[in-house]
């Protein structure tokens, strides 16, 4: 696979990494935690000195026990503390492997692009696009966060489906790689297990499409092996907040955010001050849940969600404009900034969403003979599933960082398609 790629790449590859990990240390030159990763590493640190998986809440002013956030980087970093390493080491680890999944998250954009027919210099193009994207280089891949990691890892995935939807053989080294991308990827973010589920469904409707039998027997056995890792890896996760709080559970963090999502004060994106006892929507959850402070915090998530749901079920036209509201934001030209309520629009982004709808509108219009082809669904399925999430809970631009690979892709599929097709009528 190496030997395929052409030379100039290289020394572009070598340079972009170079001012990516430069970027890196300039905007955190103590290799610091972000802020989320810094909750995880003081649970970790508090079960290391005998406290259990507990973290203090500033706003009642105690030590409650805590499974808000993914477990397993608190497992990672009782590990990484145990074996007696510095945490900053660990940092500039993650720093490494993220600069990796970004060359090869251009890697197989580049692979992705010529699976639908792009020539070697559109394909190359769009990959330098993709590694130059505004959330790719700085407001995502500039800083600390565990989607760096997850995302390329995604764009493989959706590449190594769709070549097996193109009848490519499944061989054992294809499948580990699929199998260990999509775990790695659940463990460090929760709701990609709502994303990968959605994909393989739609990646199993397709197979069964066809009429080989030995393409759905390898469908199905991918499938369920890939089933029976995430079920394993949890384990741990499940058993600790079962002791915790007496539920199967992988998080308590979907309540809280399906609230903010729900309620009459929100604009649809997330709300910095969602636990401000002065703000408005505090209040609000406070007036229809008084017993709020004595909940522990598995409690206080399954009362937030269905706080939720019974706003859902006494405002069912504003529920309808909320996700009117949230659809906008979604394809907004924003980008996700982690200290401010929000970003001024970017260009960059704004051309790619842009293009995106073109090249929808074309498509669903039948432009030129344009149709959407059946493989169409496994490269945008990660949009519309972020898409759907955004609408049950609210627009997080983290979360759209995992659909911004198909806003790009699909507008130069397009023009790949629109190319071939008025060649094909100009030589009739």
């Amino acid at each position: 696979m190496l030997r395929t790629i052409p030379r100039f790449v290289w020394p572009v590859a070598v340079l972009l990494v170079g001012i990516r990990l430069l970027l890196n240390l300039h905007l955190n030159p103590g290799l610091e935690m972000n802020y989320d990763e810094r909750r995880n590493a003081r649970i970790a640190d508090n079960y290391l000195e005998g406290r259990g998986y507990v973290s203090r809440d500033p706003e009642r002013k105690q030590v409650r026990p805590d499974s808000f956030h993914a477990s397993f980087p608190v497992f990672v970093y009782i590990g990484w503390s145990k074996a007696g390493l510095p945490r900053h080491y660990l940092t500039f680890l993650v720093y490494l492997a993220a600069a990796g999944c970004y060359l090869l998250g251009a890697l197989y954009v580049q692979r992705t692009l010529g699976h639908f027919g792009a020539g070697q210099g559109l394909s190359w193009l769009g990959a330098g696009l993709w590694a130059l994207s505004p959330g790719v280089v700085y407001y995502v891949g500039g800083f600390w966060w565990f989607e760096n990691l997850a995302l390329p890892l995604l764009i493989v995935v959706v590449y190594k489906l769709l070549r097996l939807y193109a009848g490519r053989p499944l061989q054992w080294p294809n499948a580990l790689l699929i199998v260990a991308a999509v775990v790695l990827s659940c463990l460090l973010r929760g709701y990609l297990l709502a994303v990968y589920a959605i994909l393989f469904a739609v990646f199993l409707v397709l197979i069964m499409r066809r009429q080989e039998y030995h393409a759905r027997r390898m469908a199905w056995g991918l499938s369920l092996g890939l089933l029976l890792a995430l079920v394993v890896a949890h384990v741990p996760t499940l058993l600790k907040n079962h002791h915790q709080f007496g539920a199967w559970t992988l998080s308590n963090q979907a309540g809280f955010e399906l609230l903010q999502g729900h309620n009459s004060v929100t604009q649809g994106r997330f709300m910095f001050d969602w636990d401000d006892r002065k703000g408005p929507f505090d209040q609000y959850v406070r007036a229809n849940v008084p017993q709020l402070d004595s909940l522990d915090q598995y409690e206080e998530s399954r009362a937030r969600a269905r706080l939720a749901r019974q706003w859902v079920a006494e405002h069912p036209a504003e529920e309808v404009q909320l996700w009117w509201r949230k659809t906008v934001l979604f394809f907004s030209p924003e980008n996700f900034i982690a200290d401010a309520i929000r970003t001024p629009w970017s260009p960059f982004t704004a051309v790619v969403h842009l293009a995106f709808f073109v090249a929808l509108g074309l498509t669903l219009f039948h432009y030129k003979g344009l149709r959407f082809e059946s493989r169409d669904a496994l490269l945008l399925t990660p949009l519309v599933a972020v898409w759907l999430l955004s609408l049950v809970f609210f627009v997080g631009f983290r979360w759209r960082f995992f659909a911004e690979p198909a806003l790009l892709l699909f507008p130069l599929v397009t023009w790949v398609r629109l190319r071939f097709a008025l060649g094909a009528k100009k030589s009739q």
